[in-house]
């Protein structure tokens, strides 16, 4: 049977002390007091019957005698702690990331560039929550988000992630059936498609804040199709259902490859903007850090500038 008798505190203040040469700083490493290692140091001597320091001012030295011990102790909190950090790595990797994010976000551009992503941390597994709602992040265990508004959510930090322009898009299709070229009064004769989500943004709806700045305010926009979902209003826009107010940055591969085309120069910054949301006590866990480390990069290799926004 293993007879052990003296702390373990009592021997990691040792070893601390005897490494650092100092009570002092023996102390500020295990957050005690000075008086506490004094302590430990006193009473494991008592216990062993010797002295392990010769105190010397702010200084101590180990004695000969307890060289040994030191060297023992020392390399088996090394081993420990190695130990220790394999296993919460081992933690981290079978640690899943909960991302909840807007419908749009999450299907015009989080899920086309998260091969990427899963390339360089295929360890983490990613778990996408797509919602409309704003949801308790830690009811729902909720590690970071990806949020469309102003920034200003309580209980969350924020950090700018993507701003967003908009502008009327629709499908080339509907283009030709105007010889190619849409002017205003084209759209009188067109079903406007709006995205609906312009209630709490400052503005009375996106398709008027739009024809506002574009000096045509003449034109009814209270009418047409209308999605809670930016996406569905650009897929509406993409089956020729009509013209969309379209989010410039969530249909950027829409109109690469020519499912959308831009009839109208003017593009308008949107109230909103995409943010990363982060909960205050989730900030510095690490497959957080890696994931919005990787959304920076991304936007920052895919950022390119609004050509004709006011």
């Amino acid at each position: 049977m293993r007879r052990f008798d003296i702390h373990l505190n009592a021997l990691r203040a040792f070893e601390a002390a005897a490494r650092l040469a100092s009570f002092s700083k023996a102390a500020k490493e295990l957050h005690v007091s000075h008086s506490t290692i004094s302590h430990h140091i006193t009473g494991l001597e008592k216990s062993l019957g010797r002295e392990l320091f010769l105190r010397q001012n702010r200084r101590v030295i180990l004695t000969n005698e307890a060289e040994n011990l030191f060297r023992l102790l020392k390399c088996s909190f090394d081993d420990i702690s190695s130990e220790l950090e394999v296993l919460k790595q081992n933690v981290d990797k079978n640690k899943s990331l909960n991302v909840t994010v807007t419908p749009a976000f999450a299907n015009k551009w989080l899920i086309p560039n998260l091969r990427s992503f899963r390339e360089v941390h295929p360890d983490i597994e990613v778990r996408v929550h797509p919602s409309l709602e704003f949801i308790d992040f830690n009811q729902d265990k909720i590690d970071v988000g990806i949020r469309n508004g102003l920034g200003n959510w309580s209980g969350l930090e924020s950090e700018l992630l993507m701003p967003v322009h908009m502008t009327p898009l629709c499908a080339p299709s509907l283009l030709e059936r105007f010889n190619g070229a849409l002017n205003p009064q084209s759209l009188t004769e067109l079903t406007l498609i709006h995205a609906d989500v312009s209630s709490g943004t400052g503005i009375q709806s996106e398709w008027c804040e739009w024809l506002t700045k574009a000096g045509l305010d003449e034109i009814d926009c209270t009418y047409g199709l209308s999605f809670k979902d930016p996406s569905l209003a650009l897929q509406a826009a993409i089956d020729g259902l009509g013209v969309a107010m379209g989010y410039v940055e969530l249909a950027k591969d829409d109109l690469a490859k020519g499912k959308l085309v831009q009839p109208f120069e003017l593009v308008v910054k949107h109230p909103w903007s995409y943010f990363i949301v982060i909960p205050e006590d989730n900030i510095g866990d690490n497959h957080t850090t890696l994931f919005c480390d990787w959304l920076r990069q991304q936007m920052s290799n895919q950022s390119s500038t609004i050509l004709g926004s006011d």
